[in-house]
């Protein structure tokens, strides 16, 4: 399903959208939604990193198994 959305843009924006979408050979809401689509992604991969490295800050407090390896030996492989 689309959604239209009306936006403003800088002509300077504008234009490089025009030359984007041309050398593209696709729409401008196309160019615009790959756009959004590459950050989205970038904003994941930077939370779960966050996470990840909160993690590990306290990774001498945890304990046990994650799928066949223990705590301690990723903690090794990570270290």
């Amino acid at each position: 399903m689309k959604v239209r959305k009306n936006i403003t843009l800088s002509k300077k924006a504008n234009e490089f959208l025009r030359i984007l979408a041309r050398e593209k050979k696709k729409s401008q809401s196309e160019v615009i939604e790959e756009l959004i689509q590459k950050e989205v992604k970038e904003y994941e991969s930077k939370k779960k990193l966050k996470i990840f490295e909160e993690l590990l800050k306290d990774i001498d407090s945890y304990s046990g198994k994650i799928g066949d390896k223990t705590v301690q030996q990723i903690k090794e492989e990570i270290i």
